[in-house]
């Protein structure tokens, strides 16, 4: 038997450890038995960027996209993380506006630059944050309860 220490939490179905704060096994997918469940529900990354539309609202994940390879291997990727607006989609990629204006988010194959041999294209891990059909939803208002 597993001894689990102080901030684990153990499976019941792979007898595996996890951290106290998962919401599932890391190992098996299994969710835990929370007093609370997520705040929000968890994003799935989108496997097939062409099903874009535009005007549909994405996420880069940071560490995602291509990268200048520095003499060191260090990685500096090229692409700034965080949201982006859709505009349209080609089969490399995607043609997108984010906080710094206008970028093409690359979702080909993994290769290295024909400019430089330092560069190296890699796709972005991208996750659906708002799709054009949700856009037009009305979230209801939030109600707080007035302590007396």
């Amino acid at each position: 038997m597993l001894e689990v220490k102080r901030g684990q939490k153990l499976c019941k179905s792979c007898n595996k450890i996890n951290g106290v704060r998962s919401f599932e096994c890391k190992h098996c997918g299994e969710p835990f038995e929370m007093k609370k469940g997520r705040k929000t529900p968890k994003k799935k990354r989108v496997d097939d960027y062409t099903t874009l539309k535009k005007g549909d609202v994405i996420r880069v994940i940071g560490g995602s996209g291509p990268y200048y390879e520095t003499q060191q291997g260090e990685r500096q990727y090229l692409t700034d993380r965080g949201k982006y607006l859709v505009d349209s989609v080609d089969s490399r990629g995607i043609h997108s506006y984010g906080a710094t204006g206008y970028n093409y988010l690359y979702m080909g194959e993994r290769c290295r630059s024909h400019l430089l041999d330092s560069i190296v294209k890699e796709p972005h891990k991208i996750v659906l944050l708002r799709g054009v059909s949700q856009l037009n939803q009305v979230s209801p208002k939030r109600r707080r309860s007035r302590i007396r």
